[in-house]
C-alpha cells in the first residue's frame, strides 16, 4: 500500500537488520545552528478496506535527501558514534510509534464503518503524540549530550521493539 510514497520520497522502511549509517544522511547541513546531525523519518500509513476486511499498514521511513550530518561530527571518532546512536534511536522511536499505531488500529471495532475524516483524525492524533515523545526525548538527553539519559533512552526504546 505505501511502497509509491517510499519510493516517491527515496526513502527506506526501519529494519532490525540495517542500522542508520552516515552515508544515510545525504541532506545539506545547514550553516548555522548548533545541532551536529538531523534525522528525517516519516510515518507512512495508509487503510483500505475490502468489504468488511480492514487493512492498516503503518512503516517508519528514513528519509536520506531530508537527513544531514555537519563534517564536524564526522570528524570526531567518539562525538560521530555518539551522535549516530542518538540518530539510531529518534528512528528506532519512530517504529516503535508504528508498531503501536498497527496495533491501535487493529483493535478498532468496526473500522471500515467509520470514515475517512474520523480515520485520519486518528491517525494523526497519534502521529502528534509519536512527536511529543520525540521532542521529550530530545529534552531529557539534551539533543544526546546527556550520557546517562541517552542510555536509558536507548535501552527502553530497544525494549519497546523487542517486546
Amino acid at each position: 500500500m505505501l511502497r509509491g510514497d517510499l519510493a516517491a520520497d527515496a526513502a527506506f522502511p526501519w529494519s532490525a537488520g540495517r542500522r542508520l549509517a552516515w552515508s544515510d544522511f545525504q541532506g545539506p547541513p545547514p550553516a548555522e545552528g548548533s545541532e551536529g546531525a538531523r534525522t528525517a523519518y516519516t510515518l507512512y500509513y495508509a487503510w483500505r478496506c475490502h468489504r468488511a476486511a480492514f487493512e492498516f499498514r503503518a512503516i517508519a521511513a528514513f528519509r536520506p535527501r531530508q537527513s544531514w550530518v555537519k563534517k564536524v561530527v564526522l570528524n570526531d571518532a567518539v562525538q560521530s558514534r555518539s551522535v549516530l546512536g542518538h540518530e539510531q534511536t529518534h528512528f528506532d522511536l519512530a517504529e516503535a510509534h508504528a508498531r503501536g499505531m498497527q496495533r491501535h488500529f487493529a483493535g478498532l471495532a468496526g473500522p471500515c464503518r467509520k470514515t475517512d475524516k474520523e480515520l485520519t483524525a486518528l491517525a494523526r492524533r497519534l502521529v502528534e503524540q509519536e512527536k511529543a515523545e520525540q521532542r521529550r526525548y530530545d529534552a531529557e538527553t539534551n539533543h544526546g549530550l546527556l550520557a546517562d539519559p541517552q542510555a536509558a533512552w536507548t535501552a527502553a526504546v530497544a525494549r519497546r521493539l523487542r517486546s
